[in-house]
């Protein structure tokens, strides 16, 4: 069952957005993440379903829900599937369970390695979402969570819990803003005091402060994941005559 869910997860690279996805229903669909897609979005760059031996399949976006409501996107195809992939099929009910066993897989941190992980359902997560105790990082969004007894798709990787994530984010605007600063300044002229040229000091303080913030943001993990639950994106493909 590992191996058939790495069969039928890809990795989505958009811009500069890189997320997971998974053949879902037919061998022409993807389903990912909104978040994932969005330069898509905002630039129309295009985006590729890229397999894990590194095959690139071009596809168009067919439908999605807003990343602040059920987060997903459905994508189709625009080459055949590759022979020997896998594709998962929708949970028979959609109602899951505290302690209930499941497998996710995807790309985390971007890289180009697929990686397959079990865990557990922790807890329900107001109406649309669930806990789970699994090792989400970035670059696992879009990957599917699969009934560990079926072989099911339950969900969809969304989001990780860590704590301080909030005081990074609000970190980062004043970080462009002292770039911005520093760099203006630059255009003036410099202004050393006892040998220190203090433009340039803040320049690196900036660049130091942004580079410490990406490396904690990246390596954050309180091994605590959340699934968005996937009848979301099976209302809309039966709205669309696709399911």
């Amino acid at each position: 069952m590992h191996q058939q869910l790495a069969n039928s997860t890809f990795r989505i690279v958009t811009g500069n957005s890189s997320g997971s996805g998974f053949s879902y229903i037919n061998d022409r669909l993807v389903i990912t993440n909104h978040h994932v897609i969005e330069p898509h979005l905002q630039n129309g760059a295009p985006i590729y379903a890229i397999t894990e031996d590194n095959v690139p399949l071009p596809t168009q976006l067919i439908a999605y829900s807003d990343k602040t409501e059920y987060d997903f996107a459905i994508l189709e195809l625009k080459a055949p599937l590759p022979s020997g992939r896998n594709v998962l099929q929708p949970a028979a009910s959609p109602v899951t369970s505290r302690g209930e066993r499941i497998i996710f897989s995807g790309f985390p941190h971007a890289i180009p390695h697929l990686l397959v992980h079990e865990a557990v359902i922790s807890s329900p997560y107001e109406q649309h979402a669930f806990y789970i105790d699994g090792s989400i990082n970035g670059g696992n969004s879009g990957g599917p969570i699969i009934s560990a007894a079926t072989g099911e798709v339950l969900g969809i990787v969304t989001q990780r819990r860590f704590m301080g994530g909030d005081s990074l984010q609000n970190l980062s605007p004043q970080l462009e803003q002292l770039t911005r600063h520093c760099a203006a300044v630059a255009t003036r002229g410099s202004v050393a005091i006892n040998g220190i040229n203090f433009g340039d000091f803040a320049t690196m303080l900036a660049q130091g402060l942004g580079a410490i913030s990406r490396v904690i943001e990246a390596n954050a993990n309180s091994g605590i994941g959340i699934g968005f639950h996937i009848r979301f994106v099976n209302a809309e493909l039966s709205r669309l005559g696709l399911s």
